[in-house]
């Protein structure tokens, strides 16, 4: 992905993907967003997902089943919450569980200004704690 700031990525946002309360996964968004093209949609929601953690977004939504999955695939396996590079299968498993709604996404991304030529890192114990934290229940 060529370096960019966020006002140059147009998201997109498929009605299909978006349930009866306007709430759609992560991955969907970067899949959308990407024209389905596997390696920059996993690209993209990695990049997502490490933002939403370092500004500490607090409106990620999963449903009780989803978060029990997650949770067995992190007791087992804990890079689902460690491995979150453009390149890993960790990021597909996590942003397909994440949802969030479409609008307030949006707005979140251009109020804390996403850039997608930055780097954004968060260390592991942060990782963590908004996972078990922040994330709701839905």
């Amino acid at each position: 992905m060529a370096a960019a700031n966020a006002e140059e990525i147009e998201f997109k946002i498929s009605p299909d993907d978006q349930d009866e309360h306007s709430f759609v996964s992560i991955w969907n968004i970067a899949s959308a967003t990407c024209d389905g093209k596997l390696e920059e949609t996993r690209a993209l929601a990695s990049k997502l997902l490490n933002f939403l953690c370092k500004r500490d977004c607090d409106f990620v939504v999963c449903s009780s089943s989803n978060l029990e999955y997650l949770d067995e695939k992190f007791e087992s396996d804990n890079k689902i919450l460690y491995d979150w590079k453009p390149e890993s299968e960790h990021v597909d498993i996590i942003t397909q569980h994440a949802e969030v709604p479409g609008k307030a996404f949006m707005s979140f991304l251009k109020t804390h200004k996403f850039n997608p030529a930055t780097k954004y890192n968060p260390r592991r114990a942060d990782r963590v704690e908004w996972f078990n934290e922040r994330w709701c229940v839905g």
